[in-house]
């Protein structure tokens, strides 16, 4: 088997060319083992495979406490982080230096949605041309055309009220990430009785004919909870999945129904089943995809959860499996998990509360096998003392996983598996 030669200089050409391209330029290749290469470089506990970018140098100003929230974005060349509760929604070109500020880029929240509005978009998804944002503590969706003329051009930002959207009054706290189906963007309600879709190939985002309503309380055969759902809505290539928060059932949409108001075409999951124990208060948050595992990241819960899509149905407990938390980290800690994303093999979990990054290697043994969980301290990859809340969400652009500053003045990123592999 061809192997990996660190830090030589091959003599064949292909080779060097294969190990530029994996983005190693002092490093070259004989036709390298992919699996070598993804164990020995990419180990999320090597500090060298970690970077830091301070926040007051990428908004270019001050620190905004608690500035940023969980987000997945990548539009193929940016990655987008939206504020919580700042308002720069700001954009890192992956082409550049994570480190420079020169390579961040600045858009001012209040231009973008036409009022200043604090913690006004928590989540948002890329359709191939639009970055979508949700509305939070804001009564406005807002997009922004990726090929228009700048990012800081206001007139490349629509928006869209929130109360004309649901055909309601507005609801405060009314949602908090999105998905995308291919054509729909789905909008999960966090303090609202209402979920939402609209049409990316209907007239227009301020059309109201393009946005399709259906009430939380019929979708879950149930009264309406507050806070109920959390974490993006996340699409299988048949369903979207929706996590619940402060609810005992997980949702998922058969986007080849019959309709989005059609409330057969809802299926619901008795959250205490999948768990395999109690039902518990606000339990879990991200979601992510591997290709056949829905992944479940624990928000105030002791276990990750994970669905088998290939399984018997979705209301069946055997296609449901548990890794106690303490497990996977070697020590119980509750409210852990922010966010989530998968490079092609390892499925990451942003730091919440807890000291400790994690990733599970897909690859591995099975779920529940201690070693195929893998840790970095959270205080260790940001070289400085431990912050709580320190981090949310999570995106990967092809190379890199990226973790948003939350409670920190740091953004990070570390090596992951590039996509070329």
């Amino acid at each position: 088997m061809s192997t990996i030669n660190i830090n030589q200089s091959a003599q064949d050409e292909d080779a060097r060319e294969q190990a530029r391209l994996l983005g190693f330029h002092n490093a070259s290749a004989d036709i390298a083992d992919v699996r070598t290469y993804v164990d020995e470089y990419t180990k999320i506990s090597k500090v060298d495979n970690w970077e830091r970018m301070n926040m007051s140098t990428a908004q270019g100003g001050d620190l905004a406490d608690l500035g940023y929230a969980t987000s997945n974005i990548f539009d193929g060349r940016y990655i987008y982080f939206l504020p919580y509760s700042a308002d720069t929604i700001l954009r890192f070109d992956t082409t550049s230096q994570f480190t420079v500020a020169g390579s961040w880029e600045q858009m001012s929240l209040s231009t973008a949605i036409g009022s200043m509005v604090d913690a006004a978009t928590l989540g948002g998804v890329f359709d191939g041309r639009y970055v979508y944002l949700t509305a939070y503590w804001a009564d406005t969706f807002a997009r922004f055309d990726t090929r228009g003329t700048s990012f800081t051009t206001a007139a490349d930002w629509e928006t869209m009220d929130m109360s004309t959207a649901q055909g309601a009054a507005v609801l405060d706290g009314g949602y908090f990430e999105a998905g995308f189906d291919g054509r729909y963007v789905y909008f999960m309600p966090f303090n609202s009785d209402t979920f939402l879709r609209f049409d990316t190939q209907g007239t227009s985002f301020a059309t109201v004919g393009d946005w399709q309503r259906m009430n939380m309380s019929t979708a879950q055969g149930a009264n309406t909870i507050n806070a109920a759902y959390k974490g993006s809505p996340t699409f299988d290539g048949q369903y979207i999945y929706f996590t619940p928060y402060n609810s005992n059932t997980f949702l998922s949409f058969d986007t080849q129904g019959t309709s989005f108001t059609t409330a057969g075409d809802w299926s619901q999951m008795s959250l205490s089943t999948a768990l395999g124990a109690a039902d518990l208060d606000n339990p879990l948050g991200p979601t992510i995809f591997d290709g056949r595992y829905m992944y479940f990241g624990p928000y105030d819960s002791d276990t990750f959860v994970r669905y088998d899509t290939k399984g018997v149905s979705f209301t069946t407990a055997a296609s449901w499996e548990q890794m106690s938390m303490s497990t996977a980290l070697g020590a119980n800690v509750n409210a852990a998990f922010g966010g989530t994303s998968f490079d092609g093999r390892y499925v990451y979990y942003s730091v919440g509360t807890a000291d400790t990054f994690i990733r599970f290697d897909t690859q591995g043994t099975s779920f529940t096998t201690t070693s195929d969980w893998q840790k970095m301290s959270v205080s260790t990859a940001l070289g400085t003392a431990t912050v709580a809340n320190a981090f949310a969400g999570c995106s990967y652009d092809g190379k890199y996983i990226y973790f948003t500053a939350f409670s920190s003045d740091t953004f990070l990123r570390v090596l992951a598996t590039p996509s070329e592999l």
